[in-house]
This record gives C-alpha cells, sequence and structure tokens, in this order.
C-alpha cells in the first residue's frame, strides 16, 4: 500500500525548487510601518528597494532600517524551493512571509537587513537553469553582503549573516568563504543532518504519523526511498517511478534528479551540516522553534554539539512557541503533528505575527555580539 503525501512535506521543497516558477516576492516601500511583535520606542522604519549585481544579472531585495542613524548589518537567506526574499513561497497560500516581519521587528531595535530574491525565486528568474549551482547561490549571498557592507547606515564592522531551514546551508558555505570578514552567523530552524537523512525522516513520519500505516507497511514504503537516496548521493541514475506509486514522491524525486539540476540536487542532498558548521570561525546562533513540525529539534542539538566539539562560541535557543517559519504558534505540538498540511497552510496566512521571543533572541544576540 502507498500513501501520496502533501507536496510541502519535505524541508526542501526542491519539488519546485528548480523549475522557474515566479511569485511576486517584492516588498512594497514602507516608512515608518509597524511590525507584527511589539517595537522599540524609536520605532520609525524604513523599507527600500535595492538591487546588485551577479555577473550580468541584476538582483533584486529590500533594505530594511531605522529610520535615523546607524547599526549591524543582517544579510537574511531564505529557505528551500521559490521562497522569495519575504519567505512566501507559490508552494503556499498566503504573503505573510516571516522575514518581511523579522527585518521590520529589527529594524525598530536598531538593525540593519538585507534580504533578496535567491535564484529562481520572485523577481529573480534571470539565471539558466543548468547554471543553478550551490556556487551560485553563494555568489548572489556574496553579492548582496557587500552591498550591506557598503551601506552608510551600517556599522560596516558588524555584519551578520542569517539563513532560514536551508538557508542555514547558504549561510554556513557563506560564512566559510567569508572567515572572520562577517561577525557572527545565525541558523534559524537550520538542518542538523544531511537533507537526505531529513527528507527520509519527513517522508516516514507522514507515512506513520498522517497515513497511519501499520510499521511492516511504513518499512515498505520507505525501503525503496531510502535506497534511491543513497543511490543518486552515489551518483547513480533514478528512475522515479521505481521509487514509490506515489505520484507526489515521484515528483520530489523527478525534481531532485532531473539532468539539468542533478549536480545541485545532489550538491543539497550530500552537504553535511553538522561536518561543516564547526569550521565556523565567528560566533554562531541556533535558534529552534519548539513548534517545528518540519526540522527537529535534534537537528539544532547536532549543530550546537558540533560547534562545541570544535570549541566554537556558540549559543543555542529553544523559542518555545515558534513554528519552522518563526511564527507563533499555541497549539500543542501533538496537534500539529497530526495534521501537517494544515501547519504549513499558516505559514504566510494573514494575521500570525512573528514570535517575540525569536525577535528579542535575534536582537539581543546581535547586541551582544
Amino acid at each position: 500500500m502507498w500513501y501520496q503525501p502533501p507536496v510541502a512535506t519535505p524541508l526542501l521543497a526542491v519539488i519546485l525548487a528548480f523549475s522557474p516558477a515566479g511569485s511576486n516576492g517584492q516588498a512594497s516601500p514602507a516608512l515608518g510601518r509597524k511590525a507584527d511583535v511589539p517595537l522599540s520606542v524609536d520605532s520609525a522604519i524604513v523599507s527600500e528597494e535595492v538591487t546588485f549585481v551577479v555577473g550580468t544579472r541584476t538582483i533584486p531585495g529590500t533594505l530594511t532600517r531605522p529610520a535615523h542613524g546607524t547599526g549591524p548589518g543582517l544579510l537574511l537567506m531564505a529557505g528551500s524551493g521559490p521562497t522569495d526574499r519575504d519567505w512566501n513561497s507559490p508552494l503556499l497560500p498566503g504573503k505573510n512571509g516571516s522575514a518581511r516581519q523579522l527585518a521590520e521587528a529589527l529594524a525598530a531595535r536598531g538593525i540593519v537587513s538585507l534580504r533578496f530574491d535567491k535564484a529562481f525565486s520572485g523577481k529573480n528568474q534571470s539565471l539558466a537553469i543548468q547554471d543553478l549551482t550551490l556556487d551560485a547561490y553563494r555568489a548572489e549571498a556574496q553579492a548582496a553582503l557587500a552591498l550591506l557592507r557598503g551601506r552608510p547606515e551600517v556599522d560596516r564592522t558588524r555584519l551578520f549573516v542569517a539563513g532560514h531551514s536551508e538557508g542555514g546551508i547558504h549561510v554556513t558555505r557563506l560564512a566559510l568563504a567569508e572567515g572572520r570578514a562577517v561577525r557572527g552567523v545565525i541558523l534559524l530552524a537550520a538542518p542538523g543532518r544531511t537533507m537526505k537523512d531529513l527528507l527520509g525522516v519527513q517522508l516516514e513520519a507522514q507515512f506513520r504519523d498522517v497515513a497511519r500505516l501499520p510499521p511492516e507497511e511504513v518499512e515498505a514504503n520507505m525501503k525503496p526511498i531510502r535506497q534511491a537516496l543513497a543511490d543518486f548521493v552515489a551518483g547513480k541514475d533514478i528512475d522515479p517511478k521505481a521509487v514509490s506509486e506515489s505520484p507526489q514522491i515521484r515528483m520530489i524525486f523527478t525534481a531532485l534528479t532531473a539532468k539539468p539540476v542533478a549536480a545541485l540536487g545532489r550538491a543539497l542532498v550530500s552537504f553535511d551540516p553538522e561536518a561543516e558548521v564547526g569550521k565556523i570561525e565567528v560566533p554562531v546562533l541556533v535558534l529552534q522553534g519548539g513548534k517545528d513540525v518540519q526540522v527537529d529539534q535534534t537537528d539544532a542539538s547536532r549543530l550546537e554539539a558540533a560547534l562545541r566539539r570544535a570549541k566554537r562560541d556558540v549559543t543555542y535557543h529553544l523559542s518555545p512557541n515558534a513554528s519552522h517559519v518563526l511564527k507563533r504558534e499555541d497549539k500543542p505540538m501533538a496537534a500539529l503533528l497530526a495534521d501537517r498540511t494544515a501547519v504549513q497552510a499558516t505559514y504566510a496566512a494573514d494575521g500570525i505575527p512573528i514570535d517575540p521571543d525569536v525577535v528579542a533572541t535575534v536582537a539581543d544576540w546581535i547586541r551582544r555580539k
């Protein structure tokens, strides 16, 4: 028996990461706009549209800053798939993205942030599909960081980078390239194991917790999936039809292993954050939501442990009521796990604010570093 999981189940929404499906990711310019969390006394903020160049391409982004003065700079990197600068995705309903809320709340606390549409998201659709690589993502991030460094409102000696979910992989690679040119790294709900392993865990949870299949049927469904992932990492060609009878799972493997993007897919699922994060030379904040149904607290613990083994400066913080996208979530975890599809439908839904504890933790950590 096979089970058809919802399309947005895996952390790697790589399902459509490699198709040029766009979304309207451009944030509206705002002056003195209030964020959805309590702001400081001087809460006047400015958001402006900016661009930077990578090769022959012009990349759009949004700089959000206090209306007056200078402050530390923060580069925000989005997660998987076609997730845009505001952390909205055409795969999920709504336009109430967490990155916009986070940027505005941090600006009210004196922090200047830059977020941008990474390749194949929002208004950044000019890259040839065969040129989409991990290095392409890093090149965009380095150019964005250079823009942030050159802004007069930014204290260039205090530059930070933050990556959400799969974005944690990209900021890890960025930090390793930049060395001590950045002041600190923030990993937000980031994977602590290979995405190959995490995808397997997430699909198994769908069979077990959502479809409620008996253990023998869960294993029967997972065995060919695990084998296909192992074969793909080993460089072998994969036939999605042989992986599962589920159209959705076949679509995941088709998107992951299609010839034009197989190199990127293989690099993504093979990257080992636990092995790489300890090489980061600057302080790291590992922040995990207690109501995250996509990335387990085990992942955050793995990252923290790897950094401690390497004798790095690491801070671990669990925001008890934060979801995977760092929004406030008051439902008990058991209820969330029982309907993960409904949870994901809230990620960019109107009226759901970013968790104040997340904002306070990020802002306080940046101030101390």
